[in-house]
């Protein structure tokens, strides 16, 4: 498992009957303040006022070279900050399907286990995992930057939990978009069981293509790439501790 305090670098209650508890002047205030935060998130782009999903695209955007995308050994660890738990790198090994290379302690606890090394899709419900199939092959082909939406069903126990992935596109050493710089922020969550998302369905995808010069190689073989061990494996690579 990697943590919020070591990430390596790649190559590197029941919601119904809750108004009606309230009463009636209660319960018109409750649907106001819903419709409010649904009508916010249809109208902005996801992640748009979250800082952390800003600071690690504004860190990902110093790191592009004119027409270039980053390459993967562009990432310092160091300089994601705040970012760095909520943080994962992807690598595609076939269409629309990547694999988490590195994953921070954020995306560990929502799962309840280490996400190196698993399909992007373990994040999702099996309903939503053909559109994330197609939003995956956006952001690595295109290439594109997407911002998704996602909402985690609620149930009689525990809250709805809303949340934004975003996927920074990065190329490899042989100057094709195969890596994505991600991070995957939620609001406050607890409990013993893992979360899986939803794509939102009420708010906005962020869908940006970028212009970029890329190497005229085949992007990847059509069949199953070999499996990679994660990147803690690599002896070179460098640990990044953060005890604050």
């Amino acid at each position: 498992m990697v943590n919020g305090q070591d990430f390596v670098k790649d190559s590197l209650n029941d919601e119904n009957n809750f108004p009606k508890m309230l009463g009636t002047g209660h319960e018109e205030h409750v649907m106001d303040i819903n419709e409010y935060s649904k009508e916010r998130r249809q109208n902005q782009m996801p992640g748009q006022s979250d800082p952390i999903l800003q600071n690690l695209e504004q860190y990902w955007q110093t790191l592009r070279h004119a027409q270039r995308l980053p390459a993967r050994n562009d990432i310092a660890p160091s300089k994601l900050d705040d970012a760095l738990p909520y943080a994962f790198i992807l690598q595609r090994v076939a269409p629309g399907t990547a694999r988490f290379r590195v994953a921070g302690q954020k995306l560990h606890d929502l799962l309840k286990m280490d996400a190196r090394g698993m399909p992007v899709s373990t994040v999702f419900l099996p309903e939503a995992r053909e559109q994330v199939q197609d939003l995956l092959e956006a952001a690595f082909i295109g290439p594109a930057i997407i911002s998704i939406p996602l909402v985690s069903p609620g149930t009689l126990m525990r809250p709805v939990l809303h949340g934004t992935m975003l996927l920074l596109p990065m190329r490899d050493s042989a100057d094709q978009p195969t890596r994505v710089l991600g991070a995957l922020v939620t609001g406050p969550h607890s409990g013993t069981r893992p979360r899986r998302f939803m794509i939102e369905d009420s708010a906005r995808i962020r869908h940006e293509p970028i212009g970029v010069q890329l190497a005229t190689s085949q992007l990847i073989p059509r069949g199953p790439a070999p499996m990679e061990k994660p990147d803690t494996a690599r002896p070179a690579l460098k640990l990044v501790v953060n005890n604050g």
